[in-house]
C-alpha cells in the first residue's frame, strides 16, 4: 500500500553487455496520459494547439512542458530502455536538478497494487536523453505495469521505450475513472521536486489511484478563462483551483478582479458539471514560520485571507460543494522549501498529504490503519483486475441488475456478465438457474481481499447501481495476511462505505465459506462477523452447514483445493442464495 512503498530492487553492476549490444524492440510513443485534451499535433504538450493565441503567451509556453504526464505501459520485460529528446539544452533550472526538470521517472505496480519506484541503473542528458533500467524485481514472469512520469520543465519532443527481443510490449490507455483536474502554478506544475514522480499531483495520483491533470503553470496561474473553458470539458470528479501564488499583493492583483475571474470559472465548471466538488486553496507558503523574512510571509499570508474572503462569500451566496484547502493544512515548515516559495520533496510531500487528507474527506473515500481499511487494486490472480473492474461498471450500467454480489475468486468463477477469466464451466448452469431470474450482478474477482473490494467501492462500482440489495462475501483471501480482529474491522470499515453510498439498500453479509486448510479458524470467526454485520443493521447469513458433514467439509461439494466449489458445490450454492435473497 502507498504507506509502506516497496522499492523496486534493481541489480547495478558491471554488466559485460550494455544495451547498445543487445537486440531491442523500439515502441515510440503515440501520445500521453494526464491531458485534458490529447492533440496528434501536441503530442506531449498540455494544452491543445487550438488554445494557443487564446491563453496568455506565458501560459502557452508553460503548457509545452510535459508536468504530470506520463506513459503507462505493459510489459514482460525487467530491463528496458527510455530515449526522447527534449527542446533546448538547458536541462535543470537554477533551483532544480536536471533529473526532475528534464528527467523521467519510473514507477511500477506489483501483484498487490503497492506502488514501487526505481532508480535508474544509469542515465545522462544531450541531443538524446537515455535512461536504463536493469533487473527490476516486479511480479516475476508475468505482464506488469509500469509508469512513467515525463519531464516536469522540458518540452518533450519524442520519445520511445525499448525492450530486448521476444518481451511482450503494449502501450496502455487511460483508465476510464473520472479524474482529478488541478489549475494552478508553478508549485503544482512541479518546482522543485528533485524527480518527476516527487511532483505533489504525481504523488497525489499515486495515494488516490486516480489520475490528476496538471494544468499548473509556472508564473501564469492566474485564473484566467480559456483554463476554465477547458477544464468546463473534462468530465472530473473533482477541480483544484490553487492559484493564490501567481496572485499575490492586493495592489497587483485587486480582490475585485481575482474575484471576477474566480466566480467565472466557479460558474463555467458548475454549467457541465453542477453537483462536481471544487476545491480552492490558500498560499501554501502563507503560514510558514519564517521570522527572519516577515515581509514575504505576510505577502503570502494576505494571499491566502484573499481567496478565503471570496470564498465565505460565495458560500454565503449558496454556492455549493465548495471547499478549501488552508495554509495551515498545508503545514509548510523551515524544512519544506528551496526559496521560501517552491516546495523541496518533503514540501512536495506534505502538499500531497494534506490534499489526500481533504479530498478523502470531500469524495467519502477514508482510510484507515489497518491494511483491510486501506483501499487498493490487486492483480494476484494473472487477470487485468482494472479491466473487469471496468467492465463491470459498464455492465451494471447496461443491465441494470436487482443484486449486487461483492466476492472473490469463488463467485468470479461461477458466471454471469462479464465472466470470469477462469471461470470453467462448472457452475454456470447454477448461475443461470438460481442468479439471473434475480437479476444478480456478479462483482467477484479472484483473490480479492476486504481492501480490494473497498477500493472498487470507492472507484465507482456502486455509482450507478439502483437495484435494492448488496450482498457482502469477502474476508477469505485475507486469513492468511491478516488477524481475525483485523479482518473484522476491516468489513466494517467496508460496510460503512456500502451503506453510505446507498442507504436504502438491503446489505447482506456471508460468512466465510469453510474451507479445508483453515476450517475451525473459518468456524470460530464466523460468530463475529455475525454480530458486527448486525450492529451495522446488515442481514447475515452463514452457508457453513451446507457444505459440511457434521464438523468436516464435505469433500464432494469442492475440487481438489478444498476451497472452490465444483459443480455439485454451486448447485448448493446457488439454492442457498436464491433462498436467502428471495426473503
Amino acid at each position: 500500500m502507498l504507506k509502506n512503498v516497496l522499492f523496486l530492487l534493481v541489480f547495478i553492476c558491471i554488466e559485460t553487455t550494455g544495451y547498445a549490444q543487445t537486440s531491442y524492440e523500439w515502441h515510440d510513443a503515440k501520445g500521453t496520459i494526464g491531458v485534458c485534451e490529447q492533440d496528434t499535433g501536441h503530442l506531449f504538450y498540455r494544452l491543445p494547439a487550438r488554445l494557443e493565441g487564446k491563453v496568455p503567451n506565458g501560459v502557452w509556453k508553460q503548457s509545452v512542458s510535459s508536468a504530470g504526464e506520463y506513459l503507462h505501459f505493459k510489459t514482460t520485460a525487467r530491463s528496458f530502455v527510455i530515449k526522447y529528446i527534449v527542446a533546448g539544452k538547458n536541462y535543470a533550472l537554477p533551483h532544480m536538478p536536471a533529473t526532475g526538470v528534464s528527467g523521467v521517472d519510473l514507477y511500477g505496480k506489483d501483484m498487490h497494487g503497492d506502488w514501487n519506484w526505481s532508480p535508474p541503473a544509469k542515465y545522462s542528458f544531450g541531443d538524446t536523453c537515455v535512461y536504463e533500467y536493469r533487473n527490476l524485481r516486479i511480479a516475476a514472469g508475468a505482464q506488469a505495469d509500469f509508469y512513467l512520469y515525463l519531464p516536469l520543465y522540458a518540452s518533450l519532443q519524442w520519445i520511445t521505450v525499448g525492450v530486448p527481443d521476444n518481451q511482450k510490449f503494449e502501450y496502455t490507455g487511460p483508465h476510464k475513472d473520472q479524474p482529478i483536474v488541478a489549475y494552478g502554478t508553478s508549485i503544482m506544475q512541479g518546482a522543485v521536486a528533485s524527480r518527476a514522480g516527487m511532483a505533489w499531483t504525481n504523488i497525489l495520483e499515486r495515494k488516490l489511484s486516480r489520475k490528476v491533470i496538471n494544468l499548473g503553470f509556472s508564473g501564469n496561474g492566474r485564473f484566467d478563462a480559456p483554463i476554465f473553458d477547458l477544464m468546463a470539458g473534462v468530465d472530473a470528479k473533482l477541480y483544484i483551483l490553487d492559484c493564490m501564488p501567481n496572485l499575490v499583493g492586493r495592489k497587483s492583483y485587486l480582490v475585485d478582479t481575482i474575484r471576477r475571474r474566480l466566480i467565472y470559472g466557479i460558474n463555467k465548471l458548475r454549467e457541465q458539471h453542477p453537483g462536481v466538488p471544487i476545491l480552492l486553496a490558500e498560499h501554501a507558503a502563507g503560514n510558514m514560520p519564517l521570522g527572519m523574512d516577515t515581509t514575504m510571509i505576510n505577502a503570502y499570508h494576505e494571499a491566502s485571507n484573499t481567496i478565503t474572503e471570496i470564498f465565505n462569500e460565495l458560500k454565503k451566496n449558496g454556492v455549493k460543494e465548495l471547499y478549501m484547502l488552508t495554509e495551515k493544512e498545508i503545514n509548510f515548515d523551515n524544512n519544506s522549501t528551496t526559496d521560501g516559495t517552491h516546495p523541496n520533496d518533503y514540501g512536495m510531500m506534505q502538499y500531497a498529504v494534506a490534499y489526500e487528507k481533504k479530498i478523502r474527506e470531500i469524495l467519502h473515500e477514508p482510510t484507515g490503519e489497518l491494511s483491510t481499511q486501506y483501499p487498493v487494486e490487486q492483480y494476484r490472480d494473472g487477470f487485468d483486475w482494472r479491466k473487469r473492474h471496468e467492465d463491470i461498471i459498464a455492465n451494471i450500467e447496461k443491465t441494470n441488475p436487482e443484486v449486487i454480489i461483492f466476492a472473490n475468486s469463488i463467485i468470479n468463477y461461477w458466471g454471469g456478465e462479464p465472466k470470469g477469466e477462469k471461470v470453467a464451466g462448472r457452475g454456470e448452469a447454477a448461475w443461470q438457474q438460481y442468479m439471473v431470474p434475480l437479476q444478480v450482478q456478479n462483482a467477484g474477482f479472484g483473490w480479492d481481499r476486504i481492501e480490494n473490494v473497498l477500493w472498487r467501492v470507492y472507484h465507482g462500482e456502486l455509482d450507478h447501481f439502483k437495484g435494492n440489495k448488496i450482498v457482502i462475501m469477502i474476508g477469505t483471501n485475507n486469513l492468511g495476511l491478516n488477524a481475525d480482529e483485523d479482518i473484522v474491522k476491516g468489513l466494517t470499515f467496508l460496510l460503512q462505505q456500502v451503506r453510505y453510498r446507498k442507504p436504502a439498500a438491503t446489505v447482506f453479509v456471508g460468512g466465510i465459506l469453510p474451507r479445508r486448510d483453515m476450517l475451525q479458524r473459518v468456524l470460530a470467526l464466523n460468530p463475529r462477523i455475525k454480530t458486527m454485520a448486525a450492529a451495522n443493521g446488515c442481514k447475515y447469513f452463514d452457508l457453513s452447514k451446507s457444505f459440511m458433514n457434521s464438523n468436516v467439509l464435505n469433500n464432494e461439494l469442492f475440487t481438489n483445493d478444498g476451497l472452490h466449489p465444483n459443480e455439485k458445490g454451486y448447485q448448493v450454492l446457488g439454492e442457498q442464495l436464491n433462498r436467502i435473497l428471495k426473503k
